[in-house]
């Protein structure tokens, strides 16, 4: 079978709101990783400077998307962002489904449901968020929880379609933590969910569809993390708001994923 890509995404949520912050990092990570062919790499930038970053990664091998859509292309959403204006933007990844939009927004998984069909519709990639939100559960729940998140979020989407959403995996408890999840722990859990999704969809969906790990990953716990088998790279958060953090990040994953 042919190898999954190494994959590494990275959110700004709301850190980065001023278009010349933004784009000066931009800029910055471009420098570094603008032919990247090995590993495929996209950016969530703020939506209020998700167009002026759009451009100034134009052309680069780093991908954006926005963190949030509505559940509907067009229509009565006040307040929302349409994915039209993500397409028109030159995005092509769509953030759905993160414990703070789940847990703060009460987005349902009925209503990620829809983002996800609609981001698969308009031909972008879906970036679906799941994760058990209490440390320490017995494995037996925590597969019972993502088993749930994963057929609710998932439902009616064709075999075909499946194999380009990304998962990410991130435990509710992990974010913004001091320290992520242990190596050994997201080890079990991915084999947990690699098992889920052949029940769910069947062997040759769960093997293609890439799951990545995110949560408090940092240039120095990613050297254990992307070792495992499994794991198909990592969502970042704030240790990549470093430059050069971020940059050791991606060349830890090129590295043990050798994807040549």
């Amino acid at each position: 079978m042919k190898k999954r890509k190494p994959i590494v995404g990275m959110s700004l949520k709301i850190y980065q709101n001023t278009i010349q912050e933004a784009t000066d990092f931009a800029e910055r990570i471009r420098s570094f990783m603008d032919d990247e062919q090995d590993v495929d790499l996209f950016l969530f930038p703020s939506l209020g400077t998700l167009f002026p970053v759009a451009q100034k990664l134009a052309g680069s091998s780093i991908a954006v998307g926005a963190q949030n859509i509505a559940p509907e292309a067009n229509g009565a959403y006040t307040g929302e962002f349409s994915i039209e204006s993500l397409i028109d933007m030159g995005g092509t990844y769509v953030e759905i489904g993160h414990s703070e939009r789940r847990y703060i927004f009460q987005e349902s998984n009925e209503l990620i449901q829809q983002k996800v069909a609609l981001t698969l519709k308009e031909g972008l990639v879906p970036v679906l968020c799941i994760g058990e939100p209490k440390k320490n559960s017995p494995y037996s729940e925590i597969e019972q929880f993502l088993e749930q998140q994963i057929a609710r979020d998932l439902k009616a989407i064709p075999l075909k379609k499946l194999e380009e959403v990304v998962l990410a995996y991130e435990p509710v408890w992990a974010i913004g933590a001091a320290e992520a999840a242990t190596t050994k722990h997201v080890e079990q859990t991915f084999e947990i969910i690699r098992d889920i999704l052949s029940r769910l969809f069947g062997e040759e969906v769960a093997k293609k569809i890439r799951i990545i790990y995110g949560g408090s990953v940092s240039k120095k716990n990613v050297v254990e993390m992307a070792k495992i088998d499994t794991l198909d790279g990592v969502f970042i958060g704030r240790f990549g708001h470093n430059p050069e953090n971020y940059r050791a990040i991606v060349e830890t994953i090129k590295k043990e994923k050798n994807y040549q």
